[in-house]
C-alpha cells in the first residue's frame, strides 16, 4: 500500500512541475521582468566544396595522342553541421517575487501576521494592526 501511495504521489510531483514549467508568466503582470538569452540550434548549413577537376584539350604532344591533360579547381555544393546563435525572450519574476501560477506574488521574509504582503517586505496591516509584520495592536 505504501508503494503504491508513494507512485501517487511521485506522478503529482511530477505533474504540478510539468503544469509550472508550461505555464507561461502572465506578460500584463507589471511583476514580471524580462531577459534575452542565448542558445544554440544545431544545422544544416550548405558550402561550396573545391575539387580538382581533370580535363583535356588538344595539344601538340604526339606521345599522348595530341591530347593533353589539364587541372582547374571546381564546386560543387556540400553540407556540414553547424552551431547557430539564436535568441528568445525569458521572463521571471522581478526581484523581491516568486512564480505561482502565471503570476508573481511579492515575498515578505516576516509572514503578515495580521495582514497581507503588498510588495518585497511590505504588509498591508488589518484595521488596528500596525508593524512591519501586523503583529502589533
Amino acid at each position: 500500500v505504501a508503494h503504491i501511495l508513494f507512485k501517487w504521489i511521485l506522478k503529482g510531483l511530477i505533474l504540478s512541475f510539468l503544469l509550472k514549467t508550461t505555464l507561461p508568466l502572465n506578460p500584463d503582470d507589471p511583476n514580471v521582468c524580462s531577459h534575452w538569452e542565448s542558445y544554440a540550434v544545431t544545422v544544416q548549413e550548405s558550402y561550396a566544396h573545391p575539387f580538382d577537376q581533370i580535363y583535356y584539350t588538344r595539344c601538340t604532344d604526339i606521345l599522348n595522342w595530341f591530347k593533353c591533360t589539364r587541372h582547374r579547381i571546381s564546386y560543387k555544393t556540400a553540407y556540414r553541421r553547424g552551431l547557430r546563435t539564436m535568441y528568445r525572450r525569458r521572463s521571471q519574476c522581478c526581484p523581491g517575487y516568486y512564480e505561482s501560477g502565471d503570476y508573481c506574488i511579492p515575498l515578505c521574509t516576516e509572514e503578515c501576521v495580521h495582514g497581507r504582503c503588498v510588495s518585497p517586505d511590505t504588509c498591508h496591516c488589518e484595521p488596528g494592526w500596525g508593524g512591519t509584520d501586523c503583529s502589533s495592536g
